[in-house]
């Protein structure tokens, strides 16, 4: 008696992964033959071409998903490479920036993706091969992360929330990305020669906001700021109610028209990392940190510590050196 046996179900191969599946020459391989990964059905799939001539496909992925912009974050230290990826798995579709790091990881699938995306055993490193090879060609994107001027082709130009300035007005095509607190940063060249001439005396009107033991100093802060490190800060001095607040806008404002008295980008109320990392941003561009408010209880201590630091690293040109390894 002659038996013949036949297996109806799904096996492994040697990567651990679902079953492969041959397919004989004549069958249709979309694609170029050079590339390894494939879309086939809602699915990403490996290609291997055997050596008895047939096409095998391994299911690496049950979704899809493509590298659609390579995003470079420069703060003016250092630089960070973010991934923007789109996926589509159970017929919805999200898209979503990652560092370039994580992504090599691939542990990111099912905190993105949920329970339903599925990376087959065996397969991680192929799913992140497959996107990228199936991503075809990625638009690099370079994003600003701080105020003030950088080098950009052949020109200097100054950075700010809205763009970035130079020497015929706006440029186009730079974008920056500044924490919510500095969202207000924004400059507007003068449309004309009598705007512009407006601005000046309006600048200049200042020193008679307060004595000039007080304004001329401060005024004298606004333009130092935007020529590049100091090392040195103000710090304004007197009982309540003597217009501290309002004084110190006039000057914020000259680096943007929406900080007013209640719109002031930072204070002392907020951690001495958080307002290092402001600073930080900030780099050529004034910022005022309001609220130093002693109390005379337990808590001065730590408001003098904050104070300390902050001013201390302005003082030694550091905030841009050690926020670098602030998280």
């Amino acid at each position: 008696m002659k038996f013949r046996m036949v297996f109806l179900g799904q096996d492994e191969d040697s990567a651990g992964g679902l079953a492969a599946q041959d397919i004989g020459t004549a069958a249709t391989v979309t694609g170029s033959p050079e590339r390894c990964y494939e879309h086939r059905g809602t699915d990403m799939v490996r290609r291997d071409q055997l050596a008895n001539g047939r096409v095998r496909y391994t299911p690496v992925a049950n979704f899809r998903a493509r590298i659609v912009r390579d995003i470079i974050r420069d703060d003016g230290a250092q630089q960070q490479r973010d991934f923007y990826v789109e996926a589509e798995w159970g017929g919805r579709t999200r898209g979503f920036a990652m560092p370039a790091a994580e992504f090599g990881r691939m542990g990111w699938v099912l905190h993105q993706l949920g329970p339903e995306a599925i990376v087959y055993p065996g397969q991680q490193q192929h799913v992140r091969a497959a996107i990228q090879s199936l991503s075809g060609a990625i638009p690099q994107e370079q994003i600003f992360a701080h105020l003030g001027w950088r080098e950009h082709g052949a020109q200097w130009v100054y950075l700010h929330a809205g763009g970035a300035l130079g020497v015929s007005g706006s440029l186009e095509g730079l974008k920056v990305q500044l924490p919510a607190p500095m969202q207000n940063y924004r400059l507007r060249p003068p449309s004309d020669r009598e705007e512009c001439i407006r601005a000046v005396r309006a600048s200049l009107h200042v020193l008679t906001a307060a004595p000039d033991r007080i304004s001329f100093p401060l005024l004298a802060g606004v333009y130092r700021a935007a020529l590049g490190a100091a090392r040195f800060s103000l710090f304004l001095s007197g009982p309540s109610g003597v217009f501290k607040t309002a004084l110190a806008t006039l000057a914020q404002q000259h680096f943007g028209a929406a900080m007013n008295a209640h719109g002031l980008p930072a204070n002392f109320a907020s951690t001495a990392n958080a307002l290092e990392r402001l600073a930080f941003s900030a780099k050529d561009a004034l910022l005022v940190v309001d609220d130093f408010a002693p109390t005379g209880g337990a808590g001065d201590g730590e408001l003098q510590q904050v104070t300390e630091r902050l001013f201390r690293a302005v003082g030694n040109l550091q905030r841009r050196r050690r926020l670098a390894k602030i998280v």
